[in-house]
């Protein structure tokens, strides 16, 4: 009697769970570590003009495939503006930094004339204007928008004429989309308080938007910037597995251009310091920083190199005290 009662258990159990069950083996679409945002607090908020998304006929576009599901889009010349990795799978598209918004609406016909998917993630690398904008127009097609969640404020704040964020996150967030893997890591500040480093583990490819360079100088005086975190998060990324460096403009990199230019900026702050330390003036200061015959060479040189001197004699000042 005991035996009948328990089969009878196991196989009500199993008509009533199993089609729960299937369901479940069915989603393949899940984010470890995201908090949710509640958009409704910015119903009424105010944005500033759109001023990149005004339709410019010769903006070159382009989506170029990397290796597999993974591609790379682009826009401008230089050979490229903006850049961003843009991930395919059988759920969707994942896109990173659409950047202008005449772009992410060409980006979201191309993705669905090329591939039959929906984008379904919008990562923001982070909440400057520059990568972020664009976002808007996937969100209205139905995507969901992610960035660090400093970011938010950032964009609330600045009035930027973007995408509010659907999904923040801490520290680490990781995004499982058919059968691909997506981690954002949030090392330290760097290029802003709300940097995301992104990883494509099945592609061994990473995402270094601004913070990372490939034989170009960083740019201008290093604007929304934190000199230790920087190097911190250079320092991660040294340490991943990875061949394909996409950092957001220009050119993709390699880790030994990521080795270069950390190399770079510590001896361009290590200079500073000393020259600041030994009570030089600006005037004095900017005529005395050396530079190898490497980073002569990089992109931008001639008009960046005095505003990285600029940018690190800020950092310097601001983040040292001596006898006054």
């Amino acid at each position: 009697m005991i035996s009948k009662l328990i089969i009878f258990r196991v196989l009500f159990l199993s008509i009533t769970l199993l089609p729960g069950l299937s369901l479940l083996a069915q989603k393949t679409d899940s984010l470890i570590g995201a908090e949710y945002v509640d958009k409704s607090l910015y119903k009424t908020r105010e944005v500033l003009p759109d001023v990149y998304g005004v339709p410019e006929a010769n903006l070159e576009k382009n989506l170029v495939q990397v290796k597999g599901n993974l591609y790379r889009h682009t826009n401008g010349t230089l050979p490229a503006l903006h850049s961003g990795l843009v991930l395919i799978t059988k759920e969707g598209a994942i896109v990173i930094d659409p950047a202008l918004t005449q772009a992410a609406i060409w980006l979201n016909d191309e993705i669905k004339k090329r591939f039959n998917v929906p984008v379904k993630y919008v990562i923001l690398t982070h909440g400057h204007y520059d990568h972020a904008g664009g976002s808007q127009i996937f969100q209205q097609a139905g995507a969901k928008v992610i960035v660090q969640k400093n970011g938010l404020e950032a964009i609330i704040g600045e009035k930027l004429p973007v995408a509010v964020p659907d999904i923040v996150y801490e520290k680490q967030l990781t995004i499982k989309l058919g059968s691909e893997t997506v981690i954002l890591n949030h090392i330290a500040p760097s290029h802003s308080n709300n940097m995301s480093v992104v990883t494509f583990p099945g592609y061994k490819a990473m995402q270094l938007t601004d913070i990372g360079e490939s034989n170009t100088m960083p740019y201008n005086d290093f604007l929304d910037f934190y000199y230790d975190g920087w190097i911190e998060t250079l320092d991660w990324a040294l340490k991943q597995d990875v061949n394909y460096i996409d950092v957001g403009h220009y050119t993709p990199a390699t880790l030994e251009n990521i080795k270069d230019l950390r190399e770079y900026m510590i001896d361009l702050h290590a200079q500073v310091l000393s020259l600041v330390r030994q009570g030089q003036s600006w005037d004095q200061l900017y005529r005395n920083v050396k530079f190898s015959n490497k980073v002569k060479k990089w992109g931008g040189f001639d008009s960046m190199s005095k505003l990285n001197i600029a940018g690190m004699y800020r950092w310097v000042t601001n983040h040292r005290r001596g006898v006054w």
